[in-house]
């Protein structure tokens, strides 16, 4: 196995993990909870977070898991005082009754705060915790679970060693067309991307349980008219229910985990359970399967590293929609013009979508985007592809992305100023 693709492999890797909870007020918590490890948790007299200002609006309206509760202020609290975590993305998982009882107290003393900064990293978090002798600060940055510095009393205890050119070795996955990621894929040993698999496992579960009953209730709901004949009883609408149920349950805060795609969990459901539902459908292999998943997660983060992690837009809609429709068309025999079609499709009909931050809501987006993911890939096989060099489409589809990320970045972040302004009214 070249270099290349064993960095591929790496970034997927780091990219694809359980995670309890939405991965914003998770970050909260998990730098909250790094930083409380060095002082007495018992003796916490203030706790103080400065947010970037895309983690700010993601965590301030989603439920917390374990906690019946939702916002900022509790995901600093109840990270602040659980147990050290080995694992960051599941932060939550060890919360219970007391701890949430001990949390809401420290937020009805007023002592709990958090704010946001406007000229930072998408991913930042700062929190700074203050006790009768000590007060700590850790700062988490450009990744969800990456703690660049831990401070106590002046003194920096903890250094990060992450560096972005250690991990990559030169590496940039934007320097590899689509054409090149699709070789890499179909040339690789499959038993290299069989670790992808497991997202079906754990995704899927959570989409059954939301079947049951979730937050918004949307993927029941769907599955209701389907069974009532107002929807289509077909594998297409059946991805629409199943990541609407998966995205009920995790915003919703339900105890169940999600394998994220580019660190996000919503984008986990909306790369992977489309991808599923196409291949149970197609009755493809598993080794082409877990090639396809693979082949998604890399797209959707070669998009952000051109949009960004966090945006003023929908991440399902312009990063795991391309991926999921990219790893669809190519595992029903798509050839490269019809892969690029398809995402082209997606940015033709999609793009626009905004993230007005992470909330309940969300199921309905998600579900539309992987909708249209599985809906473009067939359009794109059957001939229909959107025209090249008009609006936002570029000449090729690397092109069109270089176009997305100046809309996300140079039009959008005015965009999030307008909707955290909104927010903020209420």
């Amino acid at each position: 196995m070249n270099e290349t693709v064993e960095k591929l492999i790496a970034i997927v890797k780091e990219d694809s993990n359980k995670a309890l909870g939405c991965t914003e007020p998770v970050a909260i918590a998990y730098c909250a909870n790094t930083a409380s490890s060095y002082v007495d948790r018992s003796k916490i007299k203030k706790i103080k977070a400065v947010l970037s200002n895309n983690i700010y609006k993601n965590a301030k309206s989603v439920k917390i898991p374990n906690t019946g509760s939702y916002g900022i202020e509790i995901a600093l609290a109840v990270g602040s005082l659980v147990e050290k975590s080995d694992e960051a993305f599941m932060v939550f998982s060890k919360v219970d009754e007391d701890l949430v009882r001990e949390a809401q107290e420290l937020i009805e003393k007023g002592i709990v705060e958090s704010e946001y900064i406007k000229e930072s990293p998408d991913i930042y978090v700062n929190v700074t915790i203050e006790t009768d002798r000590d007060t700590v600060e850790a700062i988490l940055i450009n990744s969800h679970t990456y703690i660049e510095k831990v401070t106590l009393n002046g003194e920096v205890v903890y250094q990060g060693t992450y560096k972005k050119e250690d991990v990559k070795s030169n590496f940039d996955i934007k320097d590899l067309s689509f054409k090149k990621l699709r070789e890499i894929i179909e040339e690789t040993d499959p038993d290299k991307f069989k670790f992808t698999l497991y997202g079906i496992e754990v995704n899927m579960e959570a989409a059954n349980a939301g079947l049951k009953g979730a937050g918004s209730n949307l993927g029941k709901t769907l599955n209701e008219l389907k069974n009532k004949g107002i929807l289509s009883n077909n594998f297409i609408s059946i991805a629409r229910i199943m990541t609407a149920a998966a995205a009920d349950m995790r915003m919703a805060g339900e105890n169940a985990p999600i394998v994220t795609s580019g660190g996000s969990g919503n984008q986990g459901i909306g790369v992977i359970l489309p991808i599923a539902i196409v291949a149970e459908k197609e009755k493809v292999s598993d080794e082409r399967l877990a090639k396809a998943l693979f082949f998604a997660h890399a797209i959707n983060r070669y998009v952000k590293e051109y949009a960004g992690k966090l945006s003023g837009m929908c991440g399902c809609a312009i990063g795991a929609a391309i991926g999921a429709t990219a790893g669809i068309t190519w595992l029903i025999g798509g050839n490269d013009e019809q892969i690029a079609g398809a995402c082209s499709n997606i940015y033709s009909n999609l793009t626009g979508m905004i993230c007005d931050g992470a909330k309940g809501s969300c199921s309905m987006k998600l579900a539309s985007s992987a909708e249209e993911s599985i809906i473009s890939a067939y359009l794109a096989i059957n001939g229909v592809i959107s025209e090249e060099n008009v609006g936002i489409l570029g000449g090729s589809i690397e092109e069109t992305i270089k176009n997305i990320g100046k809309l996300s970045r140079e039009a959008f972040g005015k965009i999030d100023d307008l909707i955290l302004e909104i927010i903020e009214e209420r």
